[in-house]
């Protein structure tokens, strides 16, 4: 497992000349609410690193959509079964940003593929060790360095197995420009 994220890693270095690194805190709530306890929840976390492309599409003179290809790890902590889990994500994002000068507000979408060491997540059966993973983030860029941002992840395995139950997790993510 360690040989396949240091290749995930490394297959990447050359895809852009900027790469930013990237911190996720998040959670997952459970479908159910119990008594006395409410809605249970599960801390998550990403580690990610954030390839920038060639591609730039300036659409109006302070307006650009951009591809930026974002891999990483991530760890789901389970209330329910008392197990973490591990594993590798890889999204291409469409991030369109609104340009001034030391602020650059953005919104991104993106679909990409993950890798869980488990098919069980909380109270959910997701069906599969491999995910899609669809995003949706809005967030804003500060002095050409700093990113900060909110998303919410959802993760299932598009019906390709008997059972997809899914899960969706918010994150309050924050990036960093690699010099």
């Amino acid at each position: 497992m360690r040989t396949i994220l240091f290749l995930l890693f490394a297959s990447f270095s050359g895809v852009g000349a900027t790469q930013e690194l990237s911190v996720s805190v998040g959670e997952a709530n459970s479908r159910f609410s119990f008594p006395g306890q409410g809605e249970l929840s599960s801390d998550t976390y990403r580690l990610g690193l954030i390839y920038k492309t060639d591609f730039a599409w300036q659409l109006f003179r302070n307006q650009t959509l951009k591809l930026e290809l974002e891999t990483g790890l991530h760890r789901w902590e389970d209330v329910f079964r008392e197990n973490n889990k591990t594993g590798a994500y890889i999204t291409p994002m469409w991030r369109y940003y609104f340009e001034y000068e030391n602020f650059q507000p953005y919104v991104a979408i993106g679909i990409g593929l993950s890798y869980t060491n488990d098919g069980l997540f909380m109270d959910r059966e997701l069906g599969s060790r491999f995910l899609f993973e669809d995003r949706f983030e809005a967030g804003f860029k500060i002095f050409e360095d700093h990113r900060i941002s909110f998303s919410v992840n959802h993760y299932s395995n598009a019906d390709l197995a008997d059972i997809n139950h899914g899960v969706n997790l918010y994150y309050v993510n924050y990036a960093y420009r690699l010099k």
